[in-house]
């Protein structure tokens, strides 16, 4: 008996230890159902203009646009994945979801993803998104999340979910000021949401969205992934929130030394967000893919680009020759 107990405890851990070396960004449950009625927009801004570059923020979303199409089976025609964004690159692709949504009313879902530079409004205390055009010492060059949480509220969808890995404190991903903070951390007003959406944050308001540098991932995008691989897709909103709010609670305070509290949002009195589902149906078989390619070249990089060497031009005698035998 004592050696079936044994064997047992020896097969669970090497299950477990297994599975814990698994990465979330190769080994993806894919899923044999299309869900042709969800659209998302995936924003990852990393290298910015003007601030310091968010790390990781490339990888958070192209992995994020894997575990749509893979686990919960969303068309890629669905799904708006824009690397680097611009103001205009992120208004024009929102504006994009909500045309869709309108057609679609409430058979659609949508899903708005954003990993990189929060800002906030040293005056009103509003969060912003930044733009990699925008100024952190300038509000009205990002997106307000209000301006966001507005737009989103007022589609008619049957449900939006938003998950944010950004802070909205003044603070990079590093732990340390953008340039807009004046030293200390900006405790950011939470915009309210309307509607048939949840808000998932990756911080509260005064607090760091920090990178889990081993996992090369934001602290919280890779919690959310590891919930979506390990249920394969079929978790509720109830059940991911209290996931990633735990991991990334405990793995903060014990790599960063620093609180990282993730947060969720819905209109007042709503409590059915919980049992929404991310997939209806569990994502059971595995593949291993190749690491993403989440190298974009900025217009500086392209402008340092050496020329291409050219060939020295050939005189041409046959030419001359013949001329000079017509004259």
């Amino acid at each position: 008996m004592k050696r079936l107990i044994l064997l047992a405890i020896t097969i669970t851990a090497f299950v477990q230890t297994g599975w814990a070396q698994k990465d979330v960004d190769t080994y993806v449950a894919v899923t044999d159902q299309e869900d042709p009625n969800t659209f998302a927009v995936i924003i990852s801004n990393e290298h910015y203009k003007h601030e310091a570059a968010v790390p990781f923020a490339l990888n958070d979303g192209a992995i994020f646009k894997r575990y749509l199409m893979k686990t919960l089976g969303v068309p890629e025609q669905n799904i708006k994945y824009v690397p680097d964004a611009s103001l205009n690159d992120m208004n024009y692709n929102l504006s994009w979801l909500e045309k869709v949504i309108k057609v679609k009313q409430k058979e659609a879902r949508a899903i708005v993803y954003y990993s990189g530079h929060g800002m906030p409004d040293e005056d009103s205390k509003k969060a912003y998104l930044l733009p990699v055009d925008g100024y952190s010492t300038e509000p009205t060059s990002g997106l307000s999340t209000e301006a966001l949480y507005k737009r989103l509220g007022a589609m008619p969808a049957s449900q939006t979910l938003v998950f944010l890995d950004a802070c909205f404190s003044g603070s990079k991903r590093e732990g340390d000021m953008m340039k807009a903070a004046r030293g200390v951390a900006i405790k950011a007003k939470s915009a309210p949401v309307s509607g048939n959406m949840v808000v998932f944050s990756a911080a509260q308001g005064n607090e760091t969205a920090y990178p889990l540098k081993s996992k090369e991932h934001g602290l919280f995008t890779y919690f959310l992934l590891e919930k979506l691989q390990k249920s394969g897709g079929a978790v509720t909103l109830g059940e991911l929130s209290e996931y990633v709010t735990k991991n990334v609670s405990e793995t903060s305070i014990i790599t960063n030394d620093k609180s990282q509290t993730p947060t969720v949002t819905a209109p007042v009195g709503s409590t059915d967000w919980r049992n929404w589902k991310m997939a209806s149906k569990e994502a059971k078989k595995f593949e291993t893919m190749p690491k993403a390619v989440t190298k974009v070249q900025t217009p500086v990089e392209e402008a340092d680009k050496p020329a291409p060497a050219q060939k020295p031009k050939q005189r041409s005698f046959l030419k001359r020759n013949t001329t000079t035998e017509q004259q």
